[in-house]
């Protein structure tokens, strides 16, 4: 688990060249000050402990205090680093490799939210991450899938008269992500990705997922253009709980940075941003829906719209 693993996978995940330059110089700095072994203990507890965050955040934090490195970068070094046995795992279990580089690509994405967020290229949300380690997640076509139980209190049915399926609650199922990605996101791209998961995970069955989201969350619908591909999404779950958020700052996966200023700054560059803008204005609050879609072979079965 070294270094030039973690900068030759960030190159192969087509980080950016200035991204892969801030890693290499935070290595350097950890060489230099003798803080890598900090990263080494970092990494082997984090295997040793079921990739425990809690347990490493203090080496991680005392190599920046050592080496001087900002501790965002270093946590995107350290999840480069810790790859390289989960890319073993990939190949011993005969899972393809262009996959891993697939659902791995997740570590550019949050590069990029942080850079736009924090102001540095590296990892803020690096407690997410244990399900890419345990291999319970994989990114098939434009979207995520983590290996889940159904988390409903109650049992979900849906009937056409003809079959009906039955969700209970811990019933296995996955779990949808939304990466933050440039790829496109409209009704085919998504469809092509239902399909891709059912195929990987059962294309004998129904492919059946939930979603647990703000971007689900019905009273915000008021906020996407008409005719958007988010607004879009919402209509491939047929959404069955809600969860009023706590009075907040608007979403920084949106806004970034601007997310910590007043609304009325709140930037007006993209649809989404006038949209959700105009959202908070209007008095708007945040909050998250709960959905679930049964897909089978190019079909949505339980779309409500």
């Amino acid at each position: 688990m070294t270094i030039t693993y973690a900068l030759e996978l960030a190159k192969r995940l087509s980080f950016s060249e200035d991204a892969v330059q801030a890693l290499e110089e935070a290595g350097k700095k950890l060489q230099d000050t003798g803080a890598l072994t900090k990263m080494d203990q970092a990494l082997k507890t984090f295997y040793r402990t079921d990739f425990d965050f809690k347990t490493i955040l203090p080496y991680v934090q005392e190599a920046a205090g050592i080496s001087g490195a900002n501790e965002y970068t270093l946590w995107g070094l350290f999840l480069l680093m810790a790859a390289e046995p989960a890319e073993k795992t990939y190949e011993i279990r005969g899972l393809p490799k262009q996959l891993f580089l697939d659902t791995f690509e997740d570590l550019w994405y949050k590069m990029l939210e942080c850079k736009q967020t924090k102001g540095v290229w590296g990892n803020f949300v690096f407690w997410w991450y244990p399900i890419f380690y345990r291999l319970t997640i994989y990114k098939l076509g434009r979207l995520e899938y983590e290996v889940h139980t159904y988390p409903g209190k109650e049992p979900y049915v849906w009937s056409d008269g003809e079959r009906t399926i039955e969700v209970k609650p811990g019933d296995k199922v996955c779990s949808i992500h939304i990466p933050y990605s440039s790829e496109p996101f409209d009704e085919k791209t998504r469809l092509a990705s239902y399909q891709a998961a059912q195929d990987f995970f059962g294309p004998d069955r129904p492919f059946i997922a939930f979603c647990d989201s703000w971007l689900l969350y019905p009273p915000m619908k008021s906020a996407w253009p008409e005719g958007s591909n988010t607004l879009s999404f919402n209509d491939d779950f047929d959404i069955i709980g809600t969860r009023d958020g706590k009075e907040g700052k608007p979403t920084w996966r949106i806004f970034f940075a601007a997310a910590e200023g007043p609304v009325e700054d709140l930037p007006e560059k993209t649809r989404m941003q006038r949209g959700l803008k105009n959202y908070y204005l209007s008095g708007g609050k945040n909050g998250e829906g709960f959905g679930v879609i049964i897909f089978d072979h190019g079909k949505i079965l339980n779309k409500k719209a």
